[in-house]
């Protein structure tokens, strides 16, 4: 009888915890959403900040920055604009949205193995903008940007990319390449769209100097498979380093092989300006759970 009666308090326990939890996340969406609409109802309208105005008129960082990435397509657009969603549901701020490109050069295995799939499913940009604007109708209030190669935006067409960018309220850009491809950057910008330079791993100086001339913000890799680093510039600090004493003053941010809150503070107290986070989810969108669990991590790293 008494561990019938042991059981069964252990199983009340467990249960009283399991609201209690459900309870502080339901606070936690209310406050989210009661937070926005405080700022809408004081300011008219949500101010979406890009990059640079993260930083005050004296260069100092106003926060450190995180944006998740989410890649479109796989296995639907549908089932990636649920993920999507679901970030936004935990207060994230700031999404960044790919277009799967027919040569996805700079990605890991897991986002071109991503990307082929997506291509191969709907064979046309189309069907992916107009999706994405009607998500942007339906939560007008986050941080959109957008993440394209050129091959994606040849194919579309810079005219129309521009449009939808300002349809969208999307500040913010990365177009990967060389070439022709840096005059559709330079309309986005005309256009007051900030887009942003890339440094690849082995940080080879010509993508240093491309960076300091353009004085774009830049997102700078810190692994990538196959690909050695330079000497001497292997962590955090002595490449953010570099990058400085190379001239370039623009805010900084990580990407690659960000997996755990202790990964994101690192970058965070070697002076990055923020984060673009996105294959440790994604890897975990099968498992809500651990994924939301990872989110909170990243979440709580990123305000301490």
């Amino acid at each position: 009888m008494d561990v019938f009666i042991k059981e069964r308090k252990k199983n009340v326990l467990l249960i009283l915890i399991k609201f209690f939890v459900k309870v502080w996340e339901l606070k936690k969406r209310v406050w989210c959403v009661y937070n926005m609409a405080i700022r809408k109802q004081f300011l008219g309208r949500y101010v979406v900040m890009t990059n640079i105005q993260q930083y005050n008129k004296g260069g100092e960082m106003m926060g450190f920055h995180l944006v998740y990435y989410i890649s479109m397509g796989a296995p639907s657009i549908e089932a990636s604009l649920e993920k999507a969603e679901l970030y936004l549901a935990q207060c994230v701020k700031a999404l960044q949205f790919d277009l799967p490109s027919r040569n996805p050069y700079r990605e890991n295995p897991f986002i071109r193995e991503r990307m082929a799939y997506a291509y191969e499913k709907y064979g046309s940009y189309e069907v992916f903008l107009q999706a994405l604007t009607a998500f942007r109708r339906a939560h007008p209030d986050f941080e959109m940007q957008m993440v394209s190669y050129e091959d994606v935006v040849l194919t579309i067409g810079t005219i129309r990319y521009l449009a939808f960018c300002k349809e969208n309220n999307i500040r913010t850009v990365r177009i990967s390449g060389d070439g022709v491809i840096e005059m559709a950057r330079k309309d986005l910008n005309a256009a007051g769209i900030d887009t942003l330079t890339f440094v690849d791993y082995d940080m080879k100086q010509s993508e240093v100097d491309f960076a300091a001339k353009t004085g774009r913000a830049v997102m700078l890799r810190n692994a990538r498979k196959g690909m050695e680093p330079r000497t001497g510039l292997v962590h955090w600090p002595e490449r953010i380093a570099f990058l400085r004493e190379n001239g370039i003053t623009a805010p900084v941010y990580a990407t690659a092989e960000i997996r755990c809150g202790a990964d994101l503070q690192e970058a965070k107290n070697a002076g990055a300006a923020g984060a673009y986070v996105g294959s440790c989810l994604m890897n975990l969108w099968d498992q809500e759970e651990k994924m939301l669990a990872l989110l909170r991590e990243l979440e709580q790293a990123a305000g301490e």
